[in-house]
């Protein structure tokens, strides 16, 4: 039998820094509630994943959430290693860590003049995206349940997507509305990544993307993490949870990616700690499971090391510096 704990796992987005806090867990101890702590990145043989912060629509959002990402990762009980560089996912490894990357789940907060992107890259920021389902001085975000807008990047959004590669920092598309989308796209000749987004043809929700942005993705090179959340699998009732879908919905979205692009397209991106997710998943002790599904279901080993972990490693080999 394959051993399925073989197959480590790069997360594309979690929100663990800050649900953390609400519902009063220790990231060291292994928990019934929420999704992600040291024991069952353990147990789900997750290598790493992008820490979030959120909200981050002020400058004052942004001090304090790194102040409460920096309180979580540095302290040595919690077992985890920042990730700045392509070499820290090895050195994480030998030791024995767990990785985390600083992300940024909007970018509201940052000043006009670009200093506290800069001061953010200098601590380790190595991916961002430019809004969350908001509206900001950089772009437009995709909206829950209401009328989509219109507008895409502004002038200044087009600047900071510019001085954020130059940086180094990978670029995350997820939260963007349609124009926006495109606006990155024009502009950038870097991989981007959708860290937690779907397809929109199966499920047709504004957060998932068109066949048209996947196959942009794959034309840019990057990958897009498959998000868990109910609302975005759910092709009968896009937007409503129900907790008895399947790994097949969930292979569905992969299947359909892949049939636009080839399976370079298809990363993790669990959403975990920040949405509701099925019982299938029902926290990152299940990534292995998933992994059995798949191979059982016409996926091989190299398939699930891509999916796994290695498609988001190699855009970040792309992307950063």
């Amino acid at each position: 039998m394959t051993e399925l704990t073989k197959f480590p796992v790069i997360d594309g987005h979690m929100d663990t820094v800050t649900r953390i806090l609400k519902q009063n867990r220790v990231f060291s101890e292994f928990s019934e509630n929420g999704h992600y702590d040291l024991p069952r990145m353990k147990k789900g043989n997750v290598q790493a994943a992008l820490f979030a912060l959120f909200p981050l629509n002020t400058m004052n959002n942004v001090i304090n959430g790194l102040d409460l990402w920096f309180t979580l990762v540095s302290n040595p009980i919690n077992g985890l290693k920042q990730v700045k560089t392509i070499e820290d996912f090895d050195r994480i490894k030998d030791i024995g860590m767990k990785g985390a990357i600083l992300h940024f789940e909007g970018a509201g907060g940052i000043d006009d003049d670009f200093r506290i992107l800069r001061i953010g890259y200098h601590l380790g920021l190595r991916t961002m995206g430019l809004t969350w389902a908001n509206i900001n001085k950089f772009g437009t975000g995709a909206k829950f349940g209401t009328r989509q807008r219109k507008t895409g990047l502004t002038d200044k959004g087009r600047d900071l997507i510019a001085e954020a590669q130059s940086l180094g920092i990978t670029i995350d598309v997820s939260h963007l509305n349609d124009p926006s989308f495109w606006d990155v796209y024009e502009i950038t000749e870097r991989p981007i990544i959708a860290t937690h987004s779907n397809a929109r043809s199966i499920t047709n929700h504004p957060r998932n993307l068109t066949d048209d942005q996947i196959k942009a993705i794959h034309e840019k090179h990057g990958t897009i993490g498959i998000n868990f959340s109910m609302g975005f699998l759910n092709s009968e009732n896009p937007g409503k949870d129900n907790i008895d879908l399947g790994f097949d919905i969930i292979k569905n979205h992969i299947d359909h990616m892949i049939s636009l692009a080839d399976i370079n397209i298809v990363a993790m991106g669990s959403d975990f700690d920040g949405t509701s997710v099925p019982n299938c998943v029902k926290d990152c002790t299940t990534f292995p499971l998933l992994w059995d599904y798949l191979l059982k279901n016409g996926y091989s080993e190299q398939d699930i090391d891509k999916i796994s972990h290695g498609n988001l490693l190699r855009v970040f080999k792309e992307t950063w510096k």
